[in-house]
């Protein structure tokens, strides 16, 4: 089964409302809003193979969340393989975040939160598979979203090249052969996550992930002080610097860049909270540890694409 929905034949004007009713809300289950004044333009082909559907995601910037609400209204339990053929998606999941350029891929678990911009034009496939079905055969998805798998490395390149093979496949000859698609379709997602399954349990004792969860308490304790450094989070749980870095390092993390990335999470936060409306952009900066108002600023622009007192605007023309 085929279908496509495209903006193409929409007024400029009501293209994104039409893009978040008609794809965001039933396509995804998620809440979008855009990050530019361009007229928006986007179109998205699905194929459905037995329980499997496979996308391909054409547009312009915008952002997605998955927020509560309509994880608590969703009908079904989806884990979504995501894989870049150009532009820039950058997402975060449990606490993670995977910046996916082109060649790359992740996956995300539709039962918990989880928020994504794509940065500029774009092409994504996206594979929605069962969790009950990806649990099965891959094993808990905790540990595994928003976990980037990089094209270029040697086997990123064979599975990314093998789920765009598998969606071209499915879109062509949609019904024939979908048994094997779909066994194909496992066999790739064990063979992409299963180094990343191999390297958390060889690599991280129990004891080790205690200590990495009480590091990101302590940094969440303190993103108020501007003067928070990894040096000083490491005293307060009494290691070496050097060994909070290596526990941040299993993660495919720094300390200095989770401190970062926390601070603007919090501001991004704020700055879409009605209840905040009263604080200025920079009273919530500073109040996050942020000392410098213009460095602020280029940081929140460089993650979220938009400087943040526009982010604000946008927030509250969608509210």
């Amino acid at each position: 089964m085929k279908s496509l929905v495209t903006t193409a034949d929409i007024p400029a004007a009501k293209r994104f409302a039409f893009w978040r009713e008609a794809v965001c809300h039933r396509f995804a289950q998620v809440e979008c809003s855009p990050l530019s004044d361009r007229p928006f333009a986007g179109e998205i082909a699905t194929t459905r193979v037995r329980e499997v559907t496979f996308s391909r995601v054409r547009g312009l910037e915008h952002k997605c969340d998955r927020t509560p609400l309509q994880i608590r209204q969703a009908r079904d339990e989806t884990v979504f393989i995501n894989l870049q053929v150009s532009g820039r998606w950058w997402s975060t999941q449990d606490g993670r975040e995977a910046v996916l350029e082109a060649g790359d891929f992740a996956c995300f678990d539709s039962t918990r939160p989880f928020s994504g911009i794509q940065s500029r034009d774009f092409e994504q496939l996206v594979i929605h598979v069962p969790r009950d079905l990806w649990r099965r055969r891959i094993g808990p998805t905790e540990r595994l979203t928003a976990r980037a798998v990089r094209g270029d490395t040697r086997l990123g390149s064979l599975v990314s090249g093998g789920l765009r093979q598998l969606t071209s496949v499915a879109e062509e000859k949609a019904g024939e052969g979908s048994h094997h698609l779909v066994e194909l379709l496992l066999a790739l997602a064990a063979t992409g996550w299963g180094e990343l399954m191999e390297e958390q349990e060889s690599c991280q004792s129990s004891g080790r992930s205690a200590l990495l969860c009480r590091a990101k308490g302590v940094i969440e304790e303190n993103l108020h002080d501007p003067d928070l450094r990894p040096d000083q989070v490491a005293r307060l749980l009494k290691i070496s610097t050097r060994y909070l870095q290596e526990l941040f390092r299993k993660e495919n993390l720094t300390v200095n860049h989770w401190i970062w990335s926390r601070r603007l999470d919090r501001c991004r936060r704020d700055l879409a909270d009605p209840l905040m409306a009263g604080r200025s952009v920079s009273q919530i900066a500073f109040q996050w540890g942020f000392s410098d108002f213009s460095h602020f600023s280029h940081r929140f622009k460089a993650a979220f694409a938009v400087p943040p007192s526009e982010f604000r605007r946008q927030q509250r023309s969608a509210a």
